[in-house]
């Protein structure tokens, strides 16, 4: 076979191919045959929130950033469009309802006009009706305060905010939380935090369709330092007479406070509520609370009320008594006879409790002398008249005691007593 033929069949081929390339140019540049076209990442615009607000609704959660469209034109014109100047509208100004549903997105930037959708787009939507709730605000407080200082329950102003917006989302929200995280601080707190909302497990609900009135709360949490002082019975009155305070105990003695620096530096005791102990004869026992002045605290654990006795003791007593002869009765004085006593003053000292000898006069010691000690002399069948010296007899009280007497004897005379005779006046 002729090697030519190869050579120039080869040479034809390649000719071929390149009328082919030039014919298949020309058809596509002179016929402009129609055909469709992705475009990707076109940006999704909302408008008309605020006409959605005014009917009270709202989205709950943002639709998506970018779409993908297909548009169907001739070649050249599709060449034309500019993907730049493309955007997808979701116009909210006729939505009337709530849930979920497809949307038709707008496409604006389509140019040349010949340049049509294959397909409107169309993307999914939540519309929830505005709602509004009032949630409280918990400070949650980590950390520890210095060492000596207590930390007290945190605080929180406002107590409450009102939150408001989809309603899916305010629902589900039960609590603003405001951190704060402790750092062994030995002062007290006070700063204005931001406030997060959560739901009942805690997890932080944020939304750009969930809104707050008030963002942030002003957070007070008060450390103070930690002393321990004694306690001291508040007693008014006094005891009855005769009567002293004997001691006082308290249980306990002591409590552990906190409170403002300034005022425990000056402080060294707290005092009880007042406990009344006038006209008191025995011992008194009460319960009282605790005196605590504005910026003073118990330690927890430490008891609001103390124990106290205050032991009452009656005191003892001398007291001089003067007898006379008038205090003084004679007790069996025989017949015929009668007895007297010359002016006497015997002096007399007792001693013992108050109540027992306070009362004691001369008349109720019954000072008294008993002739019946004396017996007829020898050979006389009556007493003889005379004088005689008797013991002197007192009736001294229980618990009281004579320590000193100027005379335990008297002296009584005894005479006998004239009869007159029978029709003889004297």
């Amino acid at each position: 076979m002729n090697s030519n033929f190869f050579t120039n069949n080869l040479s034809i081929k390649i000719i071929s191919l390149i009328v082919a390339i030039i014919l298949w140019l020309y058809a596509v540049s002179e016929l402009n045959p129609e055909v469709t076209k992705n475009i990707t990442d076109v940006k999704v615009e909302i408008i008309n929130m605020d006409v959605l607000n005014d009917k009270q609704l709202t989205l709950v959660e943002d639709p998506v950033d970018n779409i993908t469209i297909r548009i169907r034109g001739l070649v050249n014109d599709i060449r034309k469009v500019n993907t730049a100047n493309l955007k997808a509208v979701l116009d909210l100004s006729e939505i009337d309802w709530t849930g979920t549903r497809q949307v038709e997105l707008k496409i604006e930037g389509l140019v040349p006009r010949e340049v049509k959708l294959d397909k409107i787009p169309e993307i999914p939507i939540t519309i929830n009706k505005i709602a509004t709730k009032v949630v409280p605000v918990v400070v949650e407080v980590t950390g520890n305060g210095g060492e000596g200082y207590f930390v007290h329950e945190a605080t929180a102003e406002p107590q409450n905010i009102t939150i408001y917006g989809a309603e899916s989302l305010v629902d589900i929200v039960v609590k603003g939380v405001v951190q704060v995280k402790l750092d062994k601080d030995e002062s007290t707190i006070k700063q204005s935090l931001p406030i997060k909302l959560v739901d009942a497990a805690g997890r932080v609900v944020e939304s750009e369709y969930l809104n707050l009135r008030q963002e942030f709360a002003m957070v007070s949490i008060p450390i103070y330092p930690i002393k321990s002082v004694a306690v001291k019975a508040n007693i008014i009155g006094q005891p009855a007479n005769g009567f002293v305070v004997d001691g006082i105990s308290i249980d306990p003695p002591r409590l552990t406070i906190n409170g403002y620096a300034s005022i425990l530096g000056n402080l060294s005791s707290l005092s009880t509520e007042a406990i009344d102990i006038q006209n008191a004869v025995e011992n008194v026992y009460a319960s009282v609370g605790i005196m605590l002045e504005e910026g003073v605290f118990l330690e927890p654990g430490q008891p609001s009320k103390v124990n106290v006795v205050v032991n009452i003791r009656e005191t003892t007593i001398e007291k001089n008594i003067q007898i006379s002869n008038n205090h003084i009765a004679v007790k069996n004085v025989p017949e015929g006879f009668q007895a007297t006593m010359e002016n006497i003053s015997i002096s007399l000292q007792l001693k013992g409790p108050y109540t027992a000898v306070n009362a004691i006069t001369a008349q109720s010691l019954a000072p008294a002398v008993d002739l019946a000690q004396l017996d007829p002399a020898p050979g006389e069948e009556n007493f003889v008249p005379g004088q005689y010296e008797l013991p002197l007899t007192l009736t001294i009280p229980n618990r009281a005691e004579l320590i000193q007497i100027s005379s335990e004897f008297v002296i009584v005379d005894i005479q006998a007593i004239e009869q007159t005779e029978p029709g003889r006046e004297e």
